[in-house]
């Protein structure tokens, strides 16, 4: 417990000149607990053990979902370029991101191929991946955003569910 005292009053001033000023003492002082009563004793409590941090996905797991979804992002690029048809990402997205995806395509002009620049993938829970993008599109840096799904309950694929050209 704190207590906040206000700043004392002024000393007076001596009345003789043989007399000095009256100075204030101070005592230190014991708390003694009364006839009866325990001493409250503060105690600190003990430290918690660490929590374990939940296990990230191998570095196995990784390369592998880095290969595969890269590998089914340049595919997206090239139909995006018109230099494959959309066909062949059918097998790899869903049907919601192939629409969004070839209206994309239809409603570009091309001038230079589109370029992967730069990727980030990260594994927010087992099977789910979201991947952004930097791509170089016609001269202009544009963002992908993407969300992949293991396609199976073995594990072995890859399936976007969500895309954004930005």
């Amino acid at each position: 417990m704190t207590t906040t005292l206000d700043s004392p009053p002024p000393l007076p001033e001596p009345q003789h000149a043989t007399c000095p000023a009256i100075r204030p003492r101070l005592r230190r002082m014991a708390y003694e607990p009364g006839p009866g009563a325990s001493a409250a004793v503060a105690t600190i409590p003990a430290p918690r053990p660490p929590q374990p941090e939940p296990a990230g996905p191998s570095a196995a797991e990784l390369g592998e979902a880095h290969r595969t979804i890269t590998r089914i992002l340049r595919l997206a690029l090239e139909v995006l370029d018109h230099r494959r048809p959309s066909a062949q990402l059918a097998g790899h997205v869903t049907a919601s991101v192939l629409r969004y995806w070839r209206t994309a395509a239809q409603q570009r002009t091309v001038r230079s191929p589109a370029r992967f620049a730069r990727m980030r993938l990260c594994l927010p829970q087992p099977g789910v991946a979201e991947v952004a993008v930097a791509c170089s599109i016609d001269g202009r840096v544009r963002a992908v955003a993407a969300r992949f799904e293991r396609a199976d309950s073995a594990g072995t694929g890859w399936r976007c569910t969500a895309l954004r050209l930005g």
